[in-house]
């Protein structure tokens, strides 16, 4: 998808350890399958060493928005939440 489409086909997601009950990752999708949001491919190191532990489940947190109210949207989460690498909270996204 062109990132700059206008398209309302946006979405973005969380994933969330069932051991814990914590959020580790954010994301956006732009399918109304959700396909991006439920893949296990293209993960960053971090991401596929939780799941290699504990099972997760995924929430669709807002749907039926462009791609560049994708972009913000992950951009806050983000930054509520803080990124593990930078040890400011729990996600695992590797950018803001």
């Amino acid at each position: 998808m062109n990132k700059d489409n206008k398209e309302n086909n946006c979405y973005v997601y969380r994933h969330i350890r069932n051991d814990t009950n914590e959020i580790f990752y954010i994301g956006i999708g732009s399918t109304s399958l959700f396909k991006r949001a439920y893949s296990k491919h293209n993960r960053n190191t971090y991401w596929k060493n939780i799941v290699k532990f504990t099972d997760y489940t995924v929430e669709i947190l807002i749907e039926d928005i462009d791609w560049l109210t994708a972009c913000e949207k992950e951009i806050e989460f983000i930054k509520l939440y803080g990124r593990k690498d930078l040890k400011l909270g729990t996600f695992v996204n590797m950018t803001d």
